[in-house]
């Protein structure tokens, strides 16, 4: 039997990036944003260094994600609203004090890693800010990372993208996979 896959619908998707408020609860705002817009595992996420998403003059409009394994890297394209959370994102960077060079992360910690000291946000933190943002905006369901990955790939379908341009954009080494997991979503 197939496990159900949860995505959000766009109320659901509203509720949870509009509950919040103040400097850092917008950051995680937009990063939910750009996490909804990109379709980005959360490792690839979190591992995101500030090069990856800025020149030094503009936003990227493209992420280039290393390939896991023997697999080639995968071009995401950043549309108008990634692109706006990244320089949201940025700002918040800016506001820390913190100086940040190109080779820095991303998305900063409001601690240091225990484990090498550094300012990168891990996993675990992200889904925690997903559990409390979700919980902030009473979605009935458990909401991960993973759900709003769900979320980026119905909003292609819906779109009317073919499963093969989704299977690219996801990074799935199979089409199989991509049909197998996104097939019953199809456009409505």
């Amino acid at each position: 039997m197939k496990k159900e896959i949860s995505s959000l619908t766009g109320e659901q998707a509203d509720a949870l990036i509009s509950g919040t408020w103040g400097r850092s609860q917008e950051r995680d705002r937009q990063m939910l944003i750009f996490m909804m817009n990109t379709g980005l595992k959360i490792n690839e996420f979190v591992n995101l260094n500030i090069e990856d998403v800025y020149t030094g003059k503009r936003v990227k409009k493209t992420l280039m994600i290393p390939g896991e394994g023997k697999k080639s890297e995968r071009k995401v394209p950043m549309n108008r609203e990634a692109r706006e959370a990244i320089a949201v994102i940025l700002d918040y960077n800016r506001c820390q004090e913190i100086e940040l060079g190109p080779q820095d992360p991303l998305i900063i910690s409001r601690q240091r890693n225990k484990k090498d000291g550094s300012l990168r946000i891990t996993p675990r933190q992200v889904q925690r800010i997903v559990k409390s943002l979700r919980e902030d905006a009473r979605l009935g369901f458990k909401t991960t990372p993973q759900t709003l990955r769900h979320t980026f790939a119905k909003n292609l379908l819906d779109q009317g993208q073919d499963l093969k341009t989704l299977q690219k954009l996801l990074g799935h080494r199979s089409i199989k996979t991509t049909r197998d997991l996104y097939e019953s979503m199809g456009g409505n």
